[in-house]
């Protein structure tokens, strides 16, 4: 199907059904999340796949009984970085530095403006700004789906505290900002032929 037809089809699926993703669907949205643009090229983000029934139903306590987190074929959690240190950015450098076939000391300029930039924010603003990569990766994730009739259900509206202790992600220094539950929608999923609702072009489209 054409992508605008595809993003037509697509919607925020309450229901899945039991069918389970194929390796080749899952390694097909992994992979979109690993192109995604990211700001500098940095991506301070891991994707959690969670196949395990037990820790879905360990999600499910911390996310107000959306039912979908459990009841899916995986469940991927977008978990960004809670600090974004100078370590971090010479890594990023070393391995751009290789994937570009250059040496490190050829990027000098590029790491000092990174750092410049990343370093001076507050943990906040670092904090903000991976969020920020998360939601472009799921951007570019769920438009995936769509073309490939996955269907996914991003979340935000869950107990990151909760959902963080859960999965273990402070000890790795990282703390949850999506849930995106993902499958095949169930037919009897109550608003599967709800017409989709969206800003017309005229309301959307400011053109000066």
């Amino acid at each position: 199907m054409s992508l605008i037809n595809a993003l037509n089809w697509r919607y925020a699926v309450n229901q899945f059904s039991s069918q389970i993703l194929s390796e080749e669907q899952l390694a097909g949205l992994i992979e979109s999340v690993r192109l995604s643009p990211a700001s500098y090229g940095i991506q301070p983000y891991q994707l959690m796949v969670i196949a395990n029934e037990e820790i879905k139903q360990r999600c499910l306590a911390h996310s107000y009984g959306q039912n979908k987190v459990a009841n899916c074929s995986h469940l991927l959690v977008f978990a960004h970085k809670t600090e974004v240190t100078r370590a971090d950015i010479s890594h990023f450098i070393e391995q751009l530095a290789k994937t570009q076939g250059k040496r490190a000391n050829a990027l000098t300029a590029y790491q000092t403006q990174i750092e410049s930039d990343l370093l001076s924010r507050s943990t906040q603003q670092q904090n903000e700004w991976a969020q920020q990569q998360c939601y472009i990766a799921l951007g570019t994730m769920l438009t995936f789906a769509a073309a490939n009739k996955i269907d996914a259900a991003p979340m935000t509206g869950f107990d990151i505290n909760g959902i963080n202790l859960a999965l273990g992600l402070p000890e790795l220094g990282l703390s949850a900002a999506i849930l995106c539950p993902v499958g095949e929608r169930d037919k009897s999923d109550v608003t599967i032929n709800r017409t989709k609702h969206r800003l017309t072009h005229e309301q959307l489209v400011i053109v000066r």
